[in-house]
């Protein structure tokens, strides 16, 4: 019988427990992150992520985590000038997540897509997606888009439907406000995501 999990967690990168939040702080962070404030319309920003298959249910989070915002109201048919554009794919040494996909892999994690690009953000409130197609990820049983929002600060999330190898269904829908270069992880029982946006240049 498929069942359907659609209960998601949210929880900061320094509250996941076990082997995963191990793996990510042995892995270090920026010693100083850069509050991606008092964006301008004309500026870019590289994304990186990876998706994983879960291996069972986590740690909810601590008290005090901001709460998820659900992405219910995810449009892919925005007016063109709110939505942001992807404007290349980046690859190998331009990839801060390499290591850390080789290190989940070796702990038994289904690696399931890395990938990284550069766009623009959408307007703040648009809701406005980019299909996983349009950076590069094509994995069966795997639909959704990224969201990247500028209003006075960053957002950044996602609405994925998964279903895995045993008919197994999970959605992971959330946007959350970021900060440049630091590690964010989304997750559910079924289904994970480590991003990583950093600062462009001004497109012309």
């Amino acid at each position: 019988m498929r069942r359907s999990n659609r209960h998601h967690w949210h929880v900061t990168l320094f509250s996941v427990g076990g082997v995963l939040g191990t793996l990510l702080m042995t892995l270090g962070s920026p010693a100083a992150f850069s509050q991606a404030d008092n964006t301008t319309p004309e500026s870019t920003y590289h994304v990186e992520v990876l998706i994983f298959e879960g291996k069972g249910p986590k740690d909810e989070g601590i008290d005090g985590a901001m709460p998820p915002r659900s992405l219910t109201e995810l449009t892919l048919e925005a007016k063109d000038d709110q939505v942001g554009r992807v404007l290349a794919t980046r690859s190998g040494s331009a990839l801060q997540l390499t290591g850390l996909r080789e290190r989940l892999s070796k702990r038994g994690y289904v690696v399931l897509a890395h990938s990284g690009w550069t766009q623009t953000a959408s307007q703040w409130r648009t809701r406005a997606g980019i299909p996983l197609s349009k950076v590069g990820i094509r994995i069966p049983g795997l639909e959704g888009a990224w969201v990247l929002e500028r209003g006075t600060l960053l957002h950044f999330g996602m609405h994925l439907d998964y279903t895995d190898r045993r008919g197994q269904s999970y959605q992971l829908s959330e946007l959350r406000r970021i900060r440049f270069n630091e590690r964010n992880y989304y997750d559910n029982p079924g289904i994970g995501v480590i991003a990583v946006v950093s600062p462009g240049v001004r497109s012309k």
